[in-house]
């Protein structure tokens, strides 16, 4: 199960840091915030010091049908990209011809650069699976193969897929959705999946019962149908979705490189200040703030990780992190629960992994509030544990899958 980093805004040198310690084994670049020719030297750059590391760039072409709305921020994709980046109407894609030659400039361009495996554009399915959005979506995907032949890459093909939580949920639909990708004669060699909330902050969205287990079911149909499954934005949900055969799951320094959803490219709310610095604890599958931490590790050690980045909060410093390593201490507690949580292979034996991190997780929250004068953070608290655990055994049920 690989980790790769969610590219974004402020990149500064905490890809090259993630890299060189080995907290993540590649790089999904965006090309909203990163130039052309920093791009290429980027991805030469990775190629070179690290041959291993998969290199992927995501067109984000989703974000066209948004372009023109007023004051959108699509950053430098209306600029540097434009050779496949325009905006468009959805009647527009309606058209079978316009699909085609859009995947067609699109794999032009991404064929001049120094890639692993070559990501198609698709469109994101805001409401349901049984739309015109979802025909758009399946027509990308149904020509990606053939249109790469086409323009001559050899490259492997990963076709996105983005789905909205709320399409996610419907079960139904999505069963019949995925019925028709796994009969697809010429199919891509896998998929880049995002699960989309309509909000910055999609944790409510994101832990809900029927959106986890929708998301685990799609990473596992596909899995068992040869189809490599790349999840984008994924995070904290990646060990869960590795248990059901992902291939790699994303994450990034900024909540919207942790959550997707097309309000990266919607008008910026004014005001705003920077988050409080957290700390991923892989026994209580969540993050807490730097200072609950500071209360918490000489009275309930355990929901410290016992890894390497411990050190970048210092008691010294009141536990507090330097902000731009923040993100380090994030994927290497991503990475070790996908060690702990990850049967490679065995999805019954990941599946129990994963309930017993669950159960674990319940029971040291116990103690944490019992330790505490104050209650935690909404974000730090275990609301994320119910929706979890259901959502585990509802998708055992729709992948007809047996339960403990």
């Amino acid at each position: 199960m690989k980790l790769f980093v969610q590219h974004g805004y402020g990149e500064g040198q905490k890809v090259q840091a993630g890299i060189d310690a080995g907290y993540i084994d590649g790089v999904i670049y965006s090309p909203k915030d990163i130039g052309l020719g920093r791009l290429q030297g980027s991805l030469d750059d990775l190629a070179k010091r690290k041959p291993a590391a998969e290199r992927l760039f995501d067109p984000q072409y989703y974000a066209t049908l948004v372009a023109n709305a007023p004051n959108s921020r699509c950053g430098l994709l209306m600029s540097e990209y434009a050779e496949y980046f325009s905006a468009r109407r959805r009647g527009q894609l309606e058209q079978e011809g316009r699909v085609r030659d859009d995947l067609r400039d699109t794999l032009r361009f991404t064929k001049k650069l120094n890639l692993s495996s070559v990501i198609t554009p698709g469109i994101f399915v805001p409401r349901s699976l049984n739309s015109i959005e979802a025909v758009i979506a399946k027509n990308f995907i149904r020509f990606s193969k053939t249109t790469a032949k086409e323009v001559g890459e050899s490259r492997p093909v990963l076709a996105t897929l983005a789905i909205s939580c709320e399409a996610l949920r419907r079960h139904q639909e999505l069963i019949e959705f995925l019925t028709d990708l796994t009969l697809l004669e010429n199919p891509p060699d896998g998929f880049y999946l995002l699960v989309g909330t309509s909000g910055t902050d999609g944790r409510q969205e994101i832990y809900h019962a029927d959106t986890i287990a929708g998301w685990l079911f799609l990473t596992h149909t596909l899995a068992l149908n040869g189809l490599r499954a790349v999840n984008g934005y994924s995070d904290r949900l990646t060990p869960f979705l590795g248990a059901c055969g992902a291939a790699a799951g994303a994450s990034g320094w900024w909540s919207n490189l942790r959550n997707f959803g097309l309000g990266r490219f919607a008008p910026e709310a004014s005001g705003g200040r920077l988050p409080t610095p957290r700390y991923l604890s892989c026994a209580l599958l969540n993050r807490i703030t730097f200072d609950e931490l500071e209360r918490l590790r000489g009275v309930v050690p355990d929901v410290l990780n016992g890894l390497p980045t411990d050190k970048l909060y210092p008691v010294e410093d009141g536990s507090e992190p330097e902000r731009n390593q923040e993100v380090l201490q994030s994927w290497d507690a991503i990475r070790e629960l996908n060690r702990r949580l990850v049967a490679e292979g065995d999805t019954e034996a990941s599946l129990a992994n994963c309930r017993k991190g669950i159960a674990d997780a319940a029971g040291l929250y116990l103690e944490v509030q019992g330790a505490l004068f104050s209650p935690l953070d909404s974000k730090s608290d275990d609301s994320h544990l119910a929706p979890l655990s259901d959502g585990l055994e509802l998708f055992a049920e729709l992948a007809e899958l047996d339960s403990p």
